[in-house]
């Protein structure tokens, strides 16, 4: 049905497409009709130049008469509409300009000058144009080689030879009343030179009225055409400048739209053509209609068919199923699950029992059948259970009643089974029933009660371990600040009479109080971690370094470098100071030398940074790297190195209780610590 739908509206929506194509294709046509009308107008013009120019070249010189008899013999306004007329300009130099004015004037032309006033190097002045009518008149004399857009055609025309079109330019003819954008047609003339050269002599030239000149080629022909002339390539049309020539006003919406590039002369003009008309025939347009017509006739008819159809097969259908849903079918799907299935009907009976349920409550078939299913519940809870019965049957629906911790079965020995229960309304012939779906969840109950048990004891060890932490920080505290200040009694008692051998033991005194404090405060660091919910605070990285370092740092001969950008983010800043305090510390502790640079660089990761802490220190042999992290591990004595065993054992367990992971790198001198640490806490929850 979908497909035949599908298929319809493709098929309309192609043959649409189809008839549209058309239309525009007739469009594209009508357009290239129009430039080729254009173009084959200005080549006759053309032609009609080259008549004028063979007229000069065929001749010592032409007279004004001779020029006039030409003209008017072409008979311009009958055979080539749209020519303003036809005239030709002479080439002369400053020097030549007042004896052509002289000998024009005395041809009967007292008014005649070259214009505009001012000196050039080199003149073109109109001397003939025909007809000589008032509007040609305002030309006479023009030197058209003053103006930069007709001396631009003319220039191409003098290189090229051939005709040239200017672009768009106001005539010296128009006087203000229907002004029209105009052009002008150049061909050259050249004379012979006795050594070979040719030597520009003048201009045949046309000048045209762009209106009065489409008028003249459209005609009636393309009414259904809006056509606007720009000056220049296809950007030109966004440049109101550039507009030549309109045909009526553009209309608001265009049906049809097309640009076309006309080169003709050397110069170009961008066509415009719109249509707010369609070219579809009423042929074409009475086929699509007929088409959608018929495609909606056929997809109703398929519709009634395959309605028809489908109707027909659900009843069959309906008919199978319940020849599939006997009874005899049902009990063996029952007897088959390896769950307890009870099916009971509305009036509280057992008519079907599987063998699963004979296994779990440990009665017989026979002893069921027939009898109200209160028998399989504790005695206690028999009479309410009816009431709740009679009330599910009166809206059955299928449930589950495995959120209940009190729902217990009752075997036929007394003993009492914690159980999982779903019901499913199901109609037979004879009545309403229920499936009754029974799952002993026993082993599940002390499975949850044993798991219980196990969290409340770990909580009891946690709780001491807490205790045990506290009580190491300031208990034990107390007795090794007596210690500390016994021994420094004695050493301001003995400051004098003392042997180096009893200060020595003064020392080392306070140096093991010092250490086991210190092993305290890191044991009861190293129990908290992963215990106690970390702040999330935006944290800046770079600055967490700096700061770090110049707190452990005590000797300004070790210096810190980052090498790398390090990130700005929201994170735990607590424990990742902590981790970069303990390497820190690590480094400088155990560096050989009385200087070195410490160094700490980042690399990002999918969901994670990975920081590193490089020391030019002695380094650390293979052997030992897994080693350094364990716990009151150190590599060399105590009493060369002042610690505890616990930093780096810190700083592993603190990193991997954020997810990330702590590696060592060391050949030959120098350490490198490298750990990750994620980008978001809020998605690696502790």
């Amino acid at each position: 049905m979908t497909f035949a739908l599908v298929f319809v509206l493709v098929g309309g929506y192609l043959f649409n497409f189809y008839i549209e194509q058309r239309g525009l294709e007739r469009f594209e046509f009508q357009t290239r009709l129009l430039k080729n009308a254009i173009s084959d107008r200005m080549r006759t013009y053309e032609q009609v130049l080259r008549g004028g120019l063979g007229l000069f070249r065929a001749s010592n010189g032409v007279t004004r008469e001779e020029w006039h008899d030409y003209v008017s013999n072409a008979r311009l306004n009958e055979f080539y509409p749209g020519i303003q007329g036809m005239g030709y300009s002479q080439f002369l130099s400053a020097e030549q300009i007042a004896g052509q004015e002289a000998q024009i004037q005395a041809e009967g032309f007292p008014e005649y000058r070259v214009h505009p006033e001012g000196r050039r190097q080199r003149y073109l002045a109109i001397i003939y144009l025909e007809p000589f009518d008032w509007r040609n008149r305002r030309a006479f004399g023009y030197d058209m080689y003053s103006e930069p857009v007709r001396r631009k055609a003319i220039d191409r025309a003098l290189a090229t030879g051939e005709a040239a079109i200017s672009g768009k330019i106001t005539l010296v003819q128009e006087t203000g009343q229907d002004q029209q954008a105009g052009f002008l047609m150049y061909l050259p003339l050249f004379a012979e030179q006795a050594n070979g050269q040719r030597r520009p002599q003048g201009m045949v030239y046309a000048p045209f009225r762009m209106n009065n000149l489409m008028e003249g080629i459209t005609g009636d022909h393309f009414s259904s055409l809006q056509l606007e002339i720009y000056d220049g390539s296809l950007n030109a049309a966004s440049n109101p400048e550039t507009l030549m020539y309109r045909s009526r006003p553009r209309p608001p919406s265009s049906y049809y739209h097309h640009n076309v590039r006309l080169d003709i002369g050397g110069h170009q003009w961008l066509l415009v053509t719109r249509s707010n008309a369609s070219f579809v025939s009423t042929t074409e347009s009475i086929q699509r209609a007929l088409l959608l017509a018929f495609g909606g006739l056929f997809w109703l008819l398929l519709f009634y068919f395959l309605y028809t159809n489908a109707k027909a097969r659900f009843k069959e259908t309906q008919l199978s199923q319940a020849l599939l849903a006997n009874e005899e079918r049902f009990r063996l799907v029952i007897e088959a699950s390896p769950t307890a299935m009870v099916i009971v009907n509305a009036q509280g009976m057992m008519t079907l029992v599987n063998a699963h349920t004979e296994q779990m409550f440990k009665y017989t078939r026979e002893e069921m059948l027939g009898h109200e299913i209160n028998m399989l519940l504790p005695e206690v809870v028999r009479r309410r259970h009816s009431g709740h019965m009679a009330k599910y049957f009166q809206h059955p629906t299928a449930r589950t009643m495995s959120s209940r911790d009190d729902l217990y079965g009752q075997c036929s020995d007394g003993q009492l089974i914690a159980l999982e229960v779903g019901l499913t309304p199901v109609m037979f012939s004879n009545g309403p029933a229920v499936l009754v779906t029974i799952n002993d969840i026993s082993s599940r109950k002390q499975i949850e009660q044993e798991k219980a048990r196990h969290t409340a004891e770990l909580e009891r060890i946690n709780s001491e371990l807490d205790s045990f932490a506290y009580i190491a920080s300031h208990d034990l505290k107390s007795p090794l600040r007596g210690i500390e200040q016994l021994s420094d009694w004695l050493h301001e008692d003995l400051a004098e009479n003392a042997s180096p051998k009893v200060q020595q033991y003064l020392r080392l005194i306070r140096s093991r109080v010092q250490r086991m404090e210190r092993l305290l405060e890191g044991l009861l660091t190293y129990s908290r971690i992963g215990r106690i919910d970390a702040q999330l605070v935006k944290t800046d990285s770079a600055q967490l370094v700096q700061e770090v370092f110049a707190l452990v740092n005590l000797q300004p001969e070790y210096q810190l470098q980052i090498q790398s950008a390090l990130p700005e983010f929201v994170t735990a800043r607590v424990p990742l100071e902590l981790v970069f305090r303990n390497l820190f510390s690590n480094a400088l502790k155990h560096h050989d030398r009385d200087k070195g640079v410490i160094s700490v660089s980042c690399c990002e990761l999918k969901a994670q940074y990975c920081f590193c802490v490089e020391d030019d220190g002695p380094g650390i042999p293979a052997q030992f790297h897994e080693k350094v992290f364990a716990i009151f591990q150190t590599l060399r004595p105590r009493d060369e190195v002042e610690g505890s065993g616990l930093g780096l054992s810190l700083v592993k367990k603190c990193v991997e209780n954020f997810g990330g992971r702590i590696w060592l790198e060391s050949e030959g001198r120098g350490c490198r610590f490298c750990f990750t640490w994620p980008k978001n806490l809020e998605d690696n929850p502790e």
